[in-house]
This record gives structure tokens, C-alpha cells and sequence, in this order.
């Protein structure tokens, strides 16, 4: 179990930025170059199940499997748990909080790593913060450019 909590402060309107994180079906362009597939399992107002490929290049190829469970908690915050996969049990909780600027997006993790990647997890760690800040950038970019 490791924990990584942020936040960062972006232009875009909470209420727009909640809308464009809490679409999954754009989640696959956010992802480009790690989510090769997304699979709506279940939705309804509340929840979504989805089943995600990543693919992971460095020195070789790695493809991982996961299935997860997003929970809308209004009025503007997302929970994502891992259901399946090698990081089963990973929580990552998000809210987009009203500021003067924009918003400010505060980022708690709690993710858990399969044993056979443990040796890894300060990298893994890393690397967790750079695509969750990447991804998040991009959803501000899409929520400024529907903003009007």
C-alpha cells in the first residue's frame, strides 16, 4: 500500500472539468500510447465499470488488464477503485474544488501493487503522478475549449 496525495490548480470551471473527467468514453484520447482499448462494463447516473488495456513500452512490451469501478459522488467528486488486475485495490479519489483561478483538483491515491512488481514501485509510483497530472492537463484543455 502507497500513497500519493497532490493537488494543482487549473483555469477551467469546476463544474465543466467534473463533466469532461467523469465521461469515460473520451478516457481512451486521454490516454494515448498507454490505454489501447476501454470497455464500458456497466453505467448508470451514479457508478461505471470499465475494463482498460494498457500497454506499457520500454526495454519490452507489457500488457496490463484491469477492471474498475467509478463512483460520481456530486457534487463534484470521483472515486475509482481497482476491481481487477495487478493493481486490485487501488482507490484513487479526485475533487474539483472552486477557487479563485479555476479549480483545484486535489489527488489522493491509495494504490496497491502486485508482488511481482514491488521491486518497482517507487517508479511506479512516479510514473502514477506524471500520468494522472498529464491526464488531468488534457481534461482542462477539453473543459477550456467547451467552456463558453
Amino acid at each position: 500500500m502507497t500513497k500519493l496525495e497532490f493537488s494543482l490548480n487549473l483555469p477551467a470551471s469546476p463544474d465543466r472539468l467534473f463533466a469532461v473527467a467523469s465521461n469515460f468514453e473520451n478516457y481512451q484520447k486521454f490516454f494515448e500510447g498507454y490505454l489501447t482499448s476501454l470497455k464500458i462494463l456497466e453505467k448508470s447516473e451514479s457508478s461505471a465499470q470499465t475494463e482498460e488495456v494498457f500497454v506499457f513500452r520500454s526495454i519490452f512490451s507489457h500488457e496490463l488488464v484491469q477492471k474498475s469501478t467509478h463512483h460520481i459522488i456530486p457534487p463534484n467528486k470521483m472515486k475509482t477503485e481497482v476491481t481487477f488486475g495487478p493493481f486490485k485495490g487501488t482507490v484513487l479519489e479526485v475533487s474539483f474544488e472552486s477557487n479563485n483561478s479555476g479549480t483545484k483538483v486535489v489527488v489522493n491515491a491509495d494504490y496497491k501493487v502486485a508482488l511481482k512488481y514491488k521491486i518497482i514501485s517507487p517508479i511506479i509510483k512516479q510514473k502514477y503522478r506524471t500520468i494522472v497530472t498529464g491526464l488531468l492537463y488534457k481534461m482542462n484543455t477539453l473543459a477550456l475549449k467547451t467552456q463558453s
